[in-house]
């Protein structure tokens, strides 16, 4: 180890190596322990799989963009955003009363001399709630003079209407609000009061009407021939509990489970699963061969990035790797962009792969470990490095499923999990059902209630996903 570490800042070489061999070797442990605590102080989200908002403001700037010599705000050929045009609910005639210039009076009369601007104007209208009475009568049976009551329908069993129930899922699992603040905004808004059991109950509602929903995502998702895979760390009643999440190009699953192993990927994907997986390097996606599966490149790039910052004499080879990475990046995004066929992009790749394999060829024989290691295990699975290079619809990172887990990860330090496993199942199935519905450009809301009200009435649910 004394000799991966160089001679303390004041001894020369000659005092270094004149040192016992285990004062140096005392030195060298204590220099490795320092050089790795430091390494956790640096660590940001650029060498490390912490996200952006956890910086501190010693973490070095992001790099600049390149400038393309155009102004800040919209451009000139920008197509803009407006509102399309409905019908309105009232129409308000605006007449000229007076010309500016020579002050004459203009009746409302007079013929219009262009067409008219039209301006809309949005608002919402003043939220009452819908109150329906069910008046259950009760008689007598002029046979056997029993009292009879009349059934109350299902869908008014429970106090709220789909709309109601639906809003509080949505408004609980899609904006990931408070059941407090929940109440609040129902009755500052629209002067609906709804206790805190209520709005627990409603949830479980939600959680029920959209099971049918959940499953049928969650057996797309298990049959896609691509599946993006991530976790992330979950609570339940307090204990550590793992939310995992499947991403495909028209559906996304999430399950919480309590292994992080491969016990929770069971859950999510079959060990029998045949499609390719894209990952980040985690032990449990080893069960599967590696023309199966992309490992994540942004990953890699973040891992490589923190052992050139290391500090150690084997840095500088992290370095020379990053610019491999860059190279690679480079060609993929002109490849996207339309600047060559895939036949092109592998041609164009050939020689990148070469110099990145004869430097992990060479990072193996490093006396740094991590080097050493890290590139035994990319060696390993080299072929899982460029699945992307060959089959469409594979992307060179795991981006889709990382942009997926965030709003979960933000609502889990907002409300520090859940405290049962209904819960868990609620938010299994709303984080599902509403990150499926935004990729198939559907109205959550509308889902929702259809659903709610379809279980209300004993109803098939809607179907959000299209039968192949």
């Amino acid at each position: 180890m004394d000799e991966q570490i160089p001679a303390p800042e004041g001894i020369s070489a000659e005092d270094w190596a004149a040192t016992p061999a285990s004062v140096r070797a005392f030195v060298a442990q204590l220099a490795a322990r320092l050089l790795a605590l430091e390494a956790r102080l640096n660590q940001t989200s650029q060498n490390s799989s912490k996200p952006p908002s956890s910086d501190p403001p010693s973490a070095p700037p992001r790099p600049p963009k390149t400038p393309r010599g155009r102004p800040r705000g919209a451009q000139p050929d920008h197509p803009g955003a407006t509102r399309e045009r409905r019908e309105p609910n009232q129409i308000i005639p605006l007449h000229p009363t007076t010309c500016p210039q020579c002050a004459t009076a203009l009746p409302p009369t007079l013929p219009d001399a262009a067409p008219p601007r039209i301006t809309q104007v949005w608002d919402m209208p003043p939220i009452t709630p819908l109150i329906t009475d069910y008046v259950q009568h009760t008689v007598c049976c002029p046979i056997c003079t029993a009292r009879v009551m009349a059934d109350l329908p299902t869908e008014a069993a429970t106090g709220y209407g789909a709309r109601v129930t639906a809003l509080v899922g949505h408004l609980h699992g899609t904006y990931h609000l408070s059941y407090r603040a929940i109440g609040d905004l129902l009755t500052d808004i629209a002067d609906l009061p709804i206790g805190l059991g209520s709005i627990v109950a409603c949830t479980q509602r939600v959680s029920q009407a959209i099971a049918p929903l959940d499953a049928a995502i969650h057996t797309a998702v298990q049959t896609a021939p691509v599946v993006n895979v991530d976790e992330t760390s979950w609570r339940e009643a307090g204990q550590r509990r793992w939310l995992w999440t499947g991403v495909t190009a028209q559906a996304t699953s999430f399950r919480i489970t309590a292994s992080r192993g491969r016990a929770g990927l069971d859950v999510l994907l079959p060990a029998s699963f045949r499609g390719i997986i894209g990952s980040d390097r985690w032990t449990a996606y080893n069960r599967y061969i590696a023309r199966q599966r992309q490992l994540c490149w942004a990953h890699l790039t973040r891992n490589i990035r923190a052992l050139a910052e290391g500090g150690m004499r084997d840095s500088p080879w992290a370095d020379d790797f990053l610019r491999h990475i860059t190279a690679m990046f480079t060609v993929w995004r002109g490849f996207c962009a339309g600047a060559c066929d895939r036949v092109g992009f592998q041609t164009a790749l050939q020689p990148i792969q070469q110099a990145m394999r004869a430097a992990l060829a060479d990072g193996r024989t490093r006396r740094w470990y991590k080097v050493a290691a890290l590139s035994q295990e990319l060696l390993t699975w080299w072929d899982a490095l460029w699945t992307f290079v060959t089959q469409p619809g594979v992307e060179p990172t795991n981006n889709a499923a990382e942009r997926a887990l965030r709003p979960a990860v933000i609502w889990r330090k907002q409300c520090f999990g859940v405290q049962s496993a209904d819960g868990s199942r609620f938010v299994e199935r709303i984080l599902s059902v509403v990150t499926t519905c935004r990729q198939q450009g559907r109205n959550v809301w509308t889902l929702l209630t259809d659903a709610v009200h379809a279980a209300m009435t004993g109803q098939p649910a809607p179907i959000l996903l299209a039968t192949p």
